[in-house]
């Protein structure tokens, strides 16, 4: 039987890539006491969406997909899993491309507040040092 993998969104990482102008992977894989870091994670499988505000992975994730079933990170296969935590609000999602895709669309539309509101900010301070 495969372990339970927990995939979630760094949103810290996020933050420093739009601060810093980087690109470093944003979704972390847990499973089996170990973290695999990507910028593209394929789920081959049942899986489960999970919200859990009372009781938070231990990075503090709040949201997560827990699966049984194989996952590609950047191109490559590891074995995943799904499991129901207690006290965890639980949604079944089917693994569509759909998923992805909306994502994918959120990211980059928060990356892209995330740089107006920096590049105001660097403005702001432009103008309150003349």
């Amino acid at each position: 039987m495969n372990k339970i993998a927990r995939i979630h969104v760094n949103q810290h990482v996020i933050k420093a890539n739009a601060k810093n102008g980087e690109n470093n992977p944003i979704f972390t894989i847990k499973q089996g006491g170990s973290n695999t870091y990507a910028h593209n994670v394929k789920v081959k499988g049942e899986m489960e969406l999970v919200y859990s505000p009372d009781k938070p992975l231990s990075c503090g994730a709040k949201v997560w997909i827990e699966t049984k079933g194989n996952i590609e990170v950047d191109g490559k296969t590891l074995s995943s899993n799904l499991v129901n935590l207690d006290n965890s609000v639980l949604t079944k999602v089917n693994p569509t491309t759909s998923l992805a895709i909306n994502l994918e669309k959120s990211l980059r539309e928060f990356l892209s507040k995330k740089r107006r509101k920096i590049q105001n900010k660097n403005k702001l301070s432009a103008c309150l040092s003349r």
